[in-house]
């Protein structure tokens, strides 16, 4: 309907990009696997079933064609119509029309390939390995998760892994069938990639598969090197660009790559005029972020950070423009609210001047100026820089909106403020029923207050010591638990925070029901935060202050 809005392009960052972070963890679960009870059925109906479910679709449409697969799915659909099936059911009807079209070898079916990828847990990390002289490289798979690597070398599952690639001297980001295919191969030799050895490689093409991929370190700085100069990146597809950057910043953060030639990668960043691979980035630099937003050197981060989105950030503006195409106003939301949340002058000034603006309108529930896609980083911001009467302000307009998005909106606004009491006083609001606030909205309300340094340990807390109530309130929903427990726990990076998280699951064991798994994921995902902190923070710091002093 909408071409210049690329929906399939953004599927990279917001489904493939997303869900690889939560199915890096070893609390994952495959996405067809058998329930023995009715409570396992919404336990695990979660973002692993639907984001990841969706991207190995997407993989499949790509290895087996667009052609072939609508039209095996056609066939599935009238064979099994008005009768129930399995997903063998679906292989069978898509195997059969690939063999028509030759789009898989005769002796290989899409079960043989897919089984892999709905019945294992995790996705793999495909680490390229060249030979610059016989210009030739190796391939070799296995599971990637963000603790524990090296104790898994050789035991973890292998999949059936379509490989794309193309390279500097013919480059070509359209083709996205395989050339090859690891077969459940540990490894793959490829005598020739086509590549002369001070030119680059990219596998994976448009990230259709569900994979990572690594690099030499020679193959990582051809990469940077062209990425660095401003014409020789927009050779590079925007998606593959997005890629490069995710999969560097989480190999590094997952103890696959060192992080001087992930944070080298980001560099580039200063030329970056498109959405996809900002976001990306941002994704991925917010991980740094959670974890250094407390400590002594959070402005080296901040510095850096800045240097990079201040040459795209002046461009785009603070105001949005008629007519302007959406990518560029996601954009301008991403950058505003990195530049607002670091303390910009001009985007904090300027956020505040529209907040003020809409306090002053006559009837504020019926003028609002702020342009609607500015709203969250403007209410956000005009709260975190305010005091009690921007509060005020913007609760009443949360209880007299009859619009959904907006009380949405407002809620998560409400916790941006710096103001101890005025969050406790919020989170008492979210479990008193007069309140205003809906029960189905408690998490969310958790999320808001969790998601800054002055709320988190005050949304931990509370929780920690109000299970029991908070459980009686709100019932015994998975979905809301699991999103309660997720956005309340996700920044722990602390031993003392982890003794008390780990004696919340032994102490409410059996309340926890059905978010016994999320818990274990938000405890899994503490340790390799305390982790990531003892082995990567010092690196950081230390590349940080080369970098910003050498800028």
């Amino acid at each position: 309907v909408e071409p210049s809005w690329l929906i399939l392009d953004q599927f990279v960052v917001s489904e493939v990009q997303m869900v690889f972070g939560l199915d890096a963890l070893q609390s994952s679960h495959p996405v067809s696997i058998e329930v023995g009870n009715p409570d396992e059925i919404n336990e695990i109906f979660d973002r692993i079933s639907y984001a990841k479910g969706a991207s190995i679709i997407r993989m499949m449409d790509h290895f087996l064609t667009t052609r072939v697969f609508t039209t095996g799915l056609t066939r599935y659909l009238r064979a099994r119509s008005y009768s129930s099936a399995t997903q063998n059911d679906l292989w069978d009807a898509l195997t059969e029309q690939a063999h028509r079209d030759r789009a898989l070898p005769a002796d290989v079916t899409v079960r043989d390939v897919m089984d892999t990828w709905t019945l294992q847990t995790g996705y793999p990390v495909v680490t390229v390995t060249r030979n610059y002289a016989a210009g030739s490289a190796r391939l070799e798979q296995r599971r990637f998760v963000l603790r524990g690597m090296n104790a898994t070398h050789g035991t973890d599952p292998l999949w059936w892994v379509p490989i794309t690639f193309t390279t500097q001297a013919s480059p070509d980001f359209q083709t996205t069938r395989p050339s090859h295919w690891m077969r459940r191969d540990r490894t793959l030799a490829l005598d020739s990639i086509g590549a002369d050895a001070n030119q680059w490689v990219i596998f994976n093409v448009q990230e259709t598969g569900f994979y990572r991929v690594n690099y030499d370190k020679t193959n990582w700085r051809l990469l940077g090197r062209a990425l660095r100069d401003p014409a020789a990146l927009r050779v590079i597809a925007a998606t593959n660009r997005a890629q490069l950057l995710d999969d560097a910043m989480n190999l590094a953060r997952g103890g696959v790559l060192d992080y001087e030639t992930a944070l080298d990668v980001t560099r580039y960043l200063r030329y970056e005029k498109e959405y996809l691979p900002w976001k990306a980035a941002l994704n991925a630099l917010g991980y740094i972020d959670s974890m250094m937003v407390d400590s002594g050197h959070y402005d080296k981060f901040k510095t850096y950070v800045m240097s990079l989105l201040l040459p795209l950030y002046t461009d785009v503006g603070m105001r949005e423009q008629p007519g302007e195409p959406l990518l560029r106003v996601l954009t301008r939301v991403s950058l505003m609210s990195w530049a607002c949340n670091f303390g910009h002058e001009d985007c904090v000034d300027t956020a505040f001047d529209m907040f003020s603006q809409w306090r002053r309108a006559a009837d504020p529930d019926k003028e609002n100026p702020i342009p609607a896609n500015l709203k969250p980083v403007v209410y956000c911001t005009a709260l975190r820089k305010g005091g009690q009467a921007e509060w005020d302000f913007a609760w009443e307009r949360y209880l007299r909106t009859n619009v959904g998005s907006e009380k949405d909106l407002l809620l998560n606004a409400l916790g941006c403020t710096r103001e101890t009491w005025i969050l406790g006083r919020f989170l008492e609001r979210a479990m008193t029923d007069s309140s205003g606030i809906r029960k189905q909205d408690v998490p969310r309300v958790f999320s808001s207050v969790a998601g800054s340094v002055v709320g988190q340990p005050l949304a931990v807390q509370y929780l920690r010591d109000k299970w029991e109530r908070v459980l009686r309130y709100i019932g015994t929903s998975t979905f809301m638990i699991n999103n309660l427990v997720r956005s309340t726990f996700k920044r722990i990076n602390g031993k003392y925070e982890l003794m008390d998280l780990k004696r919340f699951a032994e102490d409410n064991k059996r309340e926890l029901g059905t978010a016994t798994r999320q818990v274990m994921q938000s405890i899994e995902q503490a340790e390799a935060n305390i982790e990531w902190m003892d082995k990567n923070f010092n690196t950081i710091v230390w590349w940080l202050g080369n970098t910003t002093a050498s800028s």
